[in-house]
C-alpha cells in the first residue's frame, strides 16, 4: 500500500481494514501546479485535504495586497479551511501551492457517506481540531521566541521549506524579529 495513504489512515483515527478500504475508495488524488489554488477567498471549503508531496500555505490579504499567512503545511498535514468547512460559509483565506505539490482531497459528502457506513469515521473529527490548534497557538500572547521554539517543536520541517518572510507572517511577528529569535536560541 502506498506509504502516503498509510500515513493519512494513521493521522485520520484508528480504522478496521474494510474501513481503510472504504476511506481509501472515496479519495480523490490531485496534483497541483505551484501557485494553484486548492481554495480561493469567497468559495466554501467542501473538502479536506491531505499533503502526499509538496507544500501550501493559507492565507488571507491585506489592504496593501501583502499575503498574512495562517497555516503552513508540507507532506502528511491535513489542509482546510476550518471555518468554512464547519459552518458553510464563504472562506475569508485561499489556500495555495507554495510549489508543484500532490494531495489527497476527501469531500464532505464522502465523510458524510463515510461516517453513515461507519461511526468510527467520528474519529475525523480530530483533523477539525487539528487544524485550529496549530492556529490558536500562533495567534495567543505568546513570546516570539515561544512561537519559534514551538514551531521547532512541532513543524521543524517548515523552517527548511518555507523563507524566512513566510515563517514570519505565520508566525506574527517581523522578520526582523525573527532573525532575532534564531540567534538567540542558536
Amino acid at each position: 500500500m502506498d506509504e502516503s495513504i498509510l500515513e493519512l489512515l494513521k493521522k485520520a483515527g484508528e480504522f478496521s481494514e474494510k474501513e481503510s478500504s472504504l476511506l481509501r475508495q472515496e479519495l480523490q488524488y490531485r496534483k497541483l501546479e505551484k501557485d494553484s489554488f486548492l481554495l480561493k477567498k469567497g468559495d466554501t471549503c467542501s473538502s479536506v485535504y491531505f499533503v502526499i508531496s509538496g507544500s501550501l500555505y493559507q492565507y488571507n490579504t491585506d489592504s496593501n495586497l501583502d499575503k498574512n499567512f495562517i497555516d503552513l503545511y508540507i507532506s502528511n498535514d491535513w489542509v482546510i479551511s476550518h471555518k468554512s468547512f464547519t459552518s458553510r460559509t464563504p472562506s475569508k483565506y485561499s489556500i495555495q501551492a507554495f510549489e508543484d505539490s500532490s494531495v489527497y482531497e476527501l469531500s464532505i459528502e464522502s465523510m458524510h457517506k463515510l461516517i453513515g457506513l461507519s461511526q468510527s469515521f467520528l474519529q475525523m473529527g480530530k483533523i477539525l481540531e487539528e487544524s485550529t490548534s496549530r492556529i490558536d497557538f500562533f495567534d495567543n500572547n505568546n513570546t516570539p521566541d515561544e512561537k519559534y521554539n514551538h514551531l521547532l517543536k512541532s513543524k521543524p520541517k517548515l523552517i527548511h521549506k518555507f523563507p524566512q518572510k513566510i515563517i514570519a507572517s505565520y508566525l506574527k511577528i517581523t522578520p526582523e524579529t525573527l532573525s532575532r529569535v534564531r540567534k538567540r536560541i542558536k
